[in-house]
Parts: C-alpha cells; sequence; structure tokens
C-alpha cells in the first residue's frame, strides 16, 4: 500500500522514525502509529508489576498482536497477512488519519461511515464542544 506524499510529507525519520507498528484498533480496525510515537505511548503506558486481568488481557492483545513495518523509498508499505485476512482488507482501501494514528478502511465500509458521520455531524461537533467546555471531575 502506498503511503500518501501528503502524509509522509508530515513524517519527519529524526522525530517519528521510519516505520509503522500496526495493532488492532479498539473498533477491530488496523490501525497504524508512526514507530517512535508508538514505542514512546506504551513506555508512559507500562503496566505495573503485578497487573491486573483486564490490564494483562489489554498488554496481550494490544502487545502481541501488533507489527512493525517499514516503507520503501517510494513510500509503500506492506500490511502483514495476518492483518488483511482479518479485517477483509481487500484491493480497494481508504487510508483515514485520525488524531495519532492511521486507519484503514475497506472502501465500502469508509463510504457508508463517511455518510453515517456526515448524518451526524453537528450532534457530533457539540458534543465534543460540551465535553471541552465541562471540567474533569475529581
Amino acid at each position: 500500500m502506498l503511503i500518501p506524499s501528503d502524509i509522509r510529507k508530515q513524517l519527519d525519520p529524526e522525530r517519528d522514525g521510519e516505520a509503522f507498528f500496526v495493532v488492532w484498533g479498539v473498533d477491530g480496525r488496523v490501525w497504524l502509529y508512526p514507530e517512535r510515537y508508538y514505542e514512546q505511548k506504551i513506555s508512559q503506558d507500562f503496566a505495573q508489576l503485578t497487573p491486573d486481568e483486564d490490564s494483562l488481557d489489554y498488554d496481550r492483545w494490544n502487545l502481541g498482536m501488533i507489527g512493525k513495518i517499514e516503507w520503501d523509498k517510494q513510500g509503500r508499505v506492506l500490511i502483514p497477512d495476518k492483518f488483511v485476512k482479518r479485517s477483509g482488507l481487500g484491493k480497494e482501501v481508504t487510508l483515514v488519519g485520525v488524531r495519532d494514528h492511521l486507519e484503514l478502511w475497506t472502501r465500502a465500509d469508509w463510504e457508508v461511515k463517511r455518510e453515517a458521520l456526515a448524518a451526524r455531524q453537528a450532534q457530533v461537533a457539540l458534543k465534543r464542544r460540551m465535553e471541552r467546555l465541562t471540567p474533569p471531575q475529581s
């Protein structure tokens, strides 16, 4: 898969590394994180020496199922087969930038989701605004 040049231009090898970590997103989709960002994120979220069962399961799922992929000089990456098969990705995929990661969607699934998001755009925007204005509870 080719990572579009506008995305590649935003990645600095010194800051971000020269690879992506491929992980299963909480929604079951394939997510890509820049190498150094993901390593930093994981090191900050390191579980205690005796984690509870949910923390251990989370680490097993997320850390035990990751893959590291490097891009070539043309900006292409090879998504591991286990991710392609399990996610149902085919030849037509859509790459969606979401805050700190990229998501891979089948083109058909993304079109359905995009239409649903468009229908709820005002509602979702208002909810996010209210969340930002509401102080966190201690």
